[in-house]
């Protein structure tokens, strides 16, 4: 069967207006893995926070105001995780 989804962004459409509409969502086994490794690399973003640790190049204790706007930036384009 072919997939009924171009892309991502169109299958979470199809999934959300299910849901709305409270009907079930079946997936194929391929889609189902797809979706499965979304939800992990999803939840493995890091917080602004350990961004900025990463980023500062003078090993600052607490996150410097620099890379912590830097961070801010950073996890704003790609999405952050809470936390």
């Amino acid at each position: 069967m072919p997939r009924r989804w171009a892309n991502e962004v169109e299958l979470a459409a199809l999934i959300l207006a299910r849901a709305n509409a409270g009907k079930r969502v079946t997936l194929s086994a391929d889609t189902a893995l797809f979706v499965g490794l979304k939800l992990i690399t999803a939840s493995a973003k890091p917080t602004a926070a350990e961004v900025a640790f990463m980023i500062c190049d003078s090993k600052c204790e607490r996150p410097c105001y620099p890379c912590q706007g830097k961070a801010n930036a950073i996890v704003r384009a790609y999405g952050q995780r809470a936390g």
